[in-house]
């Protein structure tokens, strides 16, 4: 089984804040970023405002609250979507879905990603609080974390041609289909190591998912596993090499850790070689 760490939700470039941890409750809230072809007059049909929390709380709600401003009518790019409640009347058969496409696409199909493998998401996130009956932003505290999950149960290639089964067409790769190499990873039904839970969906917090060392103010610095690092045999894409083309180290090892220098932009990076890594990733869900 192979592991990919995927990069989603806000980052700097798409959205420009970082997606709330609700520190005090051990719940996350990856905020999906805005679809990038509204202005050419393309959307998804779903908009922030039509997104759930919990209960009756809109997503819009908290950004507006946390000073996320302005999104409330602009339409969302809701991928992956992993919750079944963050949409109002889901069809009965739903499953979650990752979609990709473009070079990104070509990065999965070139490293065989295939039926049974780990999609784990993580993103760019900040601790929030209630302070005075309002939720706001705890300065520095922003990190990296692994905040959801999907487990590959089907590949499908979408097309502008082909006819598709009704409760995938609200997923914005299924509604807008003019996307090069254009595919769907459909989540399993349950997990293949776990039967008693599903095979897509989004991990309450704890502290075993931040990737950020603690301390640094550059996120992208990550403290991992010792076995993660090439010594072990394991190999993540876009960080194959232990120094850079200018000599910097990208791998630090030190006896019961390594210190990776993450890429700052790419969005897979997929992990094979070392079974240690599975064990890792299966404990994170199993917790």
């Amino acid at each position: 089984m192979k592991i990919i760490l995927s990069r989603k939700g806000f980052d700097s470039a798409a959205g420009g804040y970082p997606s709330p941890l609700f520190i005090d409750e051990g719940k996350l809230l990856s905020l999906p970023i805005p679809e990038d072809n509204e202005d050419n007059g393309t959307n998804t049909g779903i908009k922030y405002k039509d997104l759930i929390f919990k209960n009756s709380i809109k997503y819009s709600d908290i950004m507006n609250e946390i000073g996320i401003t302005g999104f409330d009518n602009r339409y969302v790019h809701l991928d992956p979507d992993l919750k079944r409640d963050t949409v109002e009347l889901r069809k009965a058969n739903w499953k979650g879905i990752f979609g990709q496409c473009s070079s990104s696409q070509s990065h999965l199909s070139n490293h065989k990603v295939e039926k049974g493998d780990l999609f784990l998401f993580f993103g760019w996130f900040r601790n929030v609080k209630k302070i005075n009956g309002k939720y706001s932003y705890v300065k520095e505290t922003d990190k990296q974390l692994i905040w959801g999950y999907l487990q590959i149960g089907e590949i499908e290639s979408i097309n502008t041609d082909s006819k598709y089964e009704d409760w995938k067409l609200s997923h914005p790769h299924y509604y807008d289909r003019h996307r090069k190499r254009n595919t769907a990873y459909i989540g399993a039904e349950n997990l293949s190591f776990n039967k008693n839970i599903p095979g897509f969906g989004v991990l309450p917090y704890n502290k075993s998912q931040i990737l950020t060392c603690d301390g640094q103010k550059n996120r992208s610095i990550w403290k991992l596993p010792r076995f993660f690092h090439p010594d072990f045999n394991t190999k993540i894409t876009f960080h194959e090499s232990l120094v850079s083309k200018s000599g910097k180290p990208i791998w630090k090892l030190y006896n019961d850790y390594c210190i990776l220098q993450s890429v700052g932009r790419g969005q897979e990076f997929v992990i094979s070689g070392n079974e240690k890594i599975e064990e890792w990733a299966k404990d994170l869900i199993n917790i």
